[in-house]
């Protein structure tokens, strides 16, 4: 096999694949996008690269919110996840928007207003009892749930 001290040359590969990598490449087409647009693999393309002398990019991470995440679930996602998004979006809670409170001692939440979960706009900073009591007087007003029913594991 063509190991270490077997006498085999590297692979040269056509000028012309060389030529069509490096445009792509150069164009900010990725390894992966490159192989499978040339019928190739990652690896084949990675080791042209190297090869024949063409620098490759460090890799970095791309955008992975929202949507561009492959595990996204939308609308449909738990209400754990609703919540993960209102803090990812707005921060964490440190004060209540009701009664003013701000001690580090006192636990915060985001509370939600309408029942509208995927909008993170649609939700104000409580302390724990605010935002119970908000949950009980919603309660009674509209007779549902001021919270989604949660899924059984």
């Amino acid at each position: 096999m063509g190991g270490v001290g077997s006498g085999a040359k590297p692979k040269i590969y056509p000028p012309r694949l060389v030529a069509e990598v490096s445009r792509l490449y150069g164009a900010g087409w990725t390894q992966i996008e490159i192989a499978a647009a040339l019928g190739l693999t990652q690896r084949i393309v990675q080791r042209l690269m190297a090869r024949h002398g063409l620098p490759s990019r460090v890799a970095a991470k791309r955008d992975q919110a929202g949507p561009a995440n492959h595990m996204w679930a939308g609308a449909e996602a738990g209400y754990q996840a609703m919540h993960l998004r209102v803090k990812a979006a707005r921060g964490k809670p440190l004060s209540c928007s009701r009664c003013s409170a701000d001690r580090p001692d006192r636990r915060y939440e985001w509370a939600n207003l309408t029942g509208r979960y995927e909008d993170v706009t649609d939700y104000e900073r409580m302390c724990l009892p605010c935002h119970r009591r908000y949950d009980v007087a919603r309660r009674a007003e509209t007779g549902r749930r001021t919270s989604p029913v949660r899924r059984s594991a």
